[in-house]
């Protein structure tokens, strides 16, 4: 699997990575990432923030694999949400 360098990562993106490895140590298990901008827009601000956790880490501390596709959203498709009010509801009608 040929892997993505830090030059082909796009800001705000999910991607299939895992820490590199230090020497003598287990190889590190598959994680999904994110591309973080929270330092910053330009690319020399970026950090890869791990999901589930709020800790950042350097671009140059993880090896990318393979980018996670967003899911597609289908043309022309509504919601299935309705409004509901909280306010109480009168049933008929009161008379004086």
């Amino acid at each position: 699997m040929k892997q993505i360098t830090i030059e082909q990562l796009q800001a705000n993106q999910f991607y299939w990575a895992r820490r590199k490895q230090a020497l003598g140590a287990p190889i590190p298990e598959l994680e999904i990432i994110r591309i973080s901008t929270v330092f910053g827009m330009a690319p020399e601000f970026w950090t890869v923030s791990v999901s589930g956790s709020d800790e950042h880490f350097d671009l140059e501390a993880y090896e990318y694999l393979h980018k996670v596709a967003s899911p597609s959203q289908a043309t022309g498709s509504r919601s299935n949400l309705a409004l509901v009010s909280s306010l109480p509801r009168t049933i008929g009608h009161r008379s004086n």
